[in-house]
């Protein structure tokens, strides 16, 4: 919940304060208890620290009180006597211009519908109410256009609506919509159309899902919790669409889950075939629910149809007549189906066309396969490159095994990435460090490179990440910026140890450094084994290592593994920590052994921090719109490596200022604030890609090498947006689908 979220976020933000303030008055005391040397050199880096810690402060305050403020909308939503009122308006302007460009109300398509003769649906009288004799007061067939009106007189308003491939369900559902939202009075429900195919009926309840829905993507200023609510008391009528695009075992979790909420009202779309299969399976029908099946179009029906909202020519008069002389014939067959009405209407809408070429074309056998075909050169007239590259989009379709295009899947193919993908993967990682070791010369400039190389080889021949990286956006992360900033200091913590010695004794130091690498070695226990784990099941498979299926590590724990890797690297070569110390007093060298620790360890930590704790994975209900979340990705790919970099930057500028001289100034002062600031920017920009990976990156080198090889355009989104506007697609969310399955199946076989 957002409420209970907000709570959590201002909590952990006033521990942080406090404890920053803690550790900043256990600094201050240990330093002004130190010796007037320790003081002076202290004072000189703290001027520098506390000049990039104002720096860091700035972004940390404001982000600070945006989560301070209540931006659940719950005050928003609270001020207004219903919160569906807006959205209802909203989708009421939507669903009409949505039928009107599909010509839904114009055209003459008249779809009817009957209650089914399958054994899919409960008896009647249940379906009316307690009352046999009810139920024959109860439409039982008439038109499409109708339809809210029939489920507006079932008492408990669930309905099944089911047909076959191209029957017209999503556009019942269209004018459905529309029927409900023109003639809603306030407090009315407001329907709402929903793809099954995202939820998961058995993990999770239907009204969680659906209010969460509403609050994430339909514009509801409530948050997950009034969105509920208003599911619970029948303020929303939930029009869902994609049954049969469930996989088989959610359709009976579905089902089960449905018929807990007696009291929800709903319309289910899906195929008949799919439907009648889960029933028949489960013997589990939805209860309540009136389940009507749409006819094919009749000789006459198409008849009147496919001249609709056309000039007055003729052109239509000898497929009418042979439609009227032939209602059992091959032509009236194929057209019986309104996606090849609509298609057939759209092919031959030209004046130039002719329309009785379909008598022929029917009797051969090749209607239905022309119209496919003639489609797209209607909707785009003189424009092959589009249909070519709607094709290579249904292609690539089929290869996800997906009817959804997301722009973060571009990369995937066959649960694996496509080489271009991998190849953005070894570019993002290798590239950077290359960058960073062209200063060095001689034999260990080739070393580097030769590392760097060795890198891209191992990114771009290792399937890492078999699933795709989800859309990620701005958010700042109290609980990672924490951990990172820890783990700078953690990693100067072996090394200070052995100064505590004449402080502390060496019994009681190798006592705390044992305690401490035991603490660490169980904060990082799950890391590592899993770590382990995975790098044992690649050993083992040999030269089969790709088809391994390694289990996910679980994140760090940043600060433990800070702690062990430096104390790795001190076990190689340590070097002696205590050779201009020797003979200090015991108090100064703990002095100098804290300011080693925080002066030397928090910027680091800091810079890590800022680079990692501004960009999480979106969650589910963020995911509304493809042109939003794409923006969101680059975001959170760009902000980081550029704070750090900018920060990085800033360092030797203050040194400058404030006169500590912790840089040297036997080069030009733009050196300093130059390279540090590129080290911090392709640094982070490598550690971001290859710990959190970047969808954004991979989306435009993969759609760059498909554009250079003219599989699709390099404008893709709005090509897509496009392509929805002609009815082609359709926008489901932050996904694209084809409107007609049947025309994805086509383009995917050509």
């Amino acid at each position: 919940m957002r409420e209970d979220r907000a709570v959590h976020s201002r909590a952990r933000i006033w521990w942080a304060v406090a404890g920053a303030v803690a550790v900043s008055l256990v600094v201050v005391g240990v330093l002004l208890g130190a010796s007037a040397e320790v003081r002076g050199r202290a004072d000189e880096m703290g001027s520098v620290l506390s000049a990039l810690a104002a720096l860091v402060g700035l972004p940390l305050s404001l982000l600070a009180v945006s989560a301070l403020t209540d931006r659940g909308g719950g005050g928003a939503a609270a001020a207004v006597d219903d919160p569906l009122e807006v959205p209802a308006r909203q989708l009421a302007r939507y669903w009409t211009r949505e039928a009107d460009r599909r010509e839904l109300r114009k055209a003459a398509m008249t779809i009817r519908w009957r209650v089914t003769g399958r054994p899919v649906g409960v008896p009647a009288d249940e379906v009316a109410g307690q009352g046999a004799g009810r139920a024959t007061r109860l439409r039982l067939r008439g038109e499409v256009a109708g339809l809210a009106q029939t489920w507006r007189r079932l008492p408990y308003r669930r309905m099944v609506l089911i047909g076959g491939p191209g029957s017209g369900k999503t556009s019942a559902a269209v004018l459905f919509m529309c029927a409900l939202l023109e003639d809603r009075v306030a407090g009315d429900p407001v329907p709402v159309l929903l793809d099954l195919s995202g939820w998961r009926a058995s993990e999770e309840r239907f009204d969680g899902w659906l209010g969460r829905i509403l609050a994430g993507q339909h514009g509801l200023r409530a948050t997950a919790r009034q969105a509920r609510r208003l599911v619970e008391d029948g303020r929303v009528v939930a029009v869902l669409d994609g049954f049969d695009e469930m996989p088989v075992e959610e359709r009976a979790a579905a089902v089960t889950a449905l018929n807990e909420l007696l009291d929800l009202p709903f319309v289910v779309l899906g195929r008949a075939r799919e439907f009648e299969e889960t029933v028949a399976a489960t013997g589990e029908p939805l209860m309540r629910a009136l389940i009507v099946e749409l006819d094919p179009l009749s000789a006459r029906q198409t008849a009147r149809y496919l001249p609709s909202g056309q000039p007055e020519s003729g052109r239509w008069s000898v497929v009418q007549r042979h439609l009227e002389e032939h209602p059992g014939g091959a032509l009236a067959g194929v057209l019986s189906n309104p996606l090849l009405a609509y298609l057939a209407r759209t092919v031959y809408r030209k004046p130039a066309t002719d329309p009785a070429e379909m008598i022929a074309l029917a009797a051969g056998g090749f209607l239905e396969r022309h119209l496919f075909e003639a489609y797209l050169p209607a909707l785009y007239p003189g424009d092959g490159r589009s249909a070519r590259w709607l094709g290579s989009l249904a292609r690539l379709l089929e290869r996800q095994g997906s009817a959804d295009f997301a722009w973060w899947r571009i990369g995937w193919a066959h649960g694996r990435r496509v080489p271009a993908a991998r190849l953005a993967f070894a570019v993002a990682v290798a590239v950077p460090w290359a960058v960073l070791f062209l200063p060095f010369t001689g034999v260990r400039f080739w070393v580097f490179q030769g590392l760097v190389l060795a890198m891209a080889v191992a990114a771009f021949r290792t399937d890492v990440d078999a699933a795709p990286v989800v859309p990620r956006q701005v958010r700042f992360q109290v609980r990672s910026f924490v951990t990172s900033v820890v783990a700078g200091p953690a990693l100067f913590v072996p090394l200070v140890l052995p100064m505590l010695v004449p402080l502390l004794g060496g019994v009681v130091v190798t006592v705390l450094t044992l305690v401490l690498t035991g603490a660490a070695v169980w904060g990082s226990r799950t890391f590592v084994t899993g770590t382990a784990r995975g790098v044992y099941l690649l050993a083992r498979a040999g030269r089969r290592w790709r088809e391994v299926e390694v289990p996910p590590v679980p994140p760090p724990n940043k600060p433990a593994l800070a702690f062990l890797v430096s104390t790795a690297v001190l076990m190689l070569g340590s070097p002696d920590v205590m050779e201009d110390l020797r003979g200090r007093p015991p108090l100064l060298i703990a002095g100098v052994a804290l300011v080693v620790v925080t002066v030397f360890g928090l910027p680091p930590g800091l810079l890590v921090g800022l680079g990692t704790a501004f960009a999480r994975a979106a969650p589910a209900d963020d995911l509304w719109d493809p042109q939003r979340s794409l923006r969101s990705d680059r975001l959170a790919l760009v902000v980081p490596p550029l704070l750090v970099g900018a920060l990085s930057a800033a360092l030797p500028v203050v040194d400058a200022a404030l006169g500590t001289g912790l840089f040297p100034d036997d080069v030009p002062p733009w050196v300093y604030p130059v390279a540090l600031g590129l080290i911090g920017t392709v640094a982070v920009t490598s550690m971001v890609i290859f710990f959190a990976g970047s969808a954004w990156f991979t989306y435009v080198v993969v759609r760059a090498w498909l554009a250079v090889r003219g599989r699709l355009p390099w404008g893709l989104m709005p090509f897509l947006a496009e392509a929805a506007r002609r009815g082609v697609l359709r926008r489901n969310g932050a996904v694209y689908q084809f409107r007609h399955e049947r025309l994805r199946e086509h383009l995917a076989g050509t």
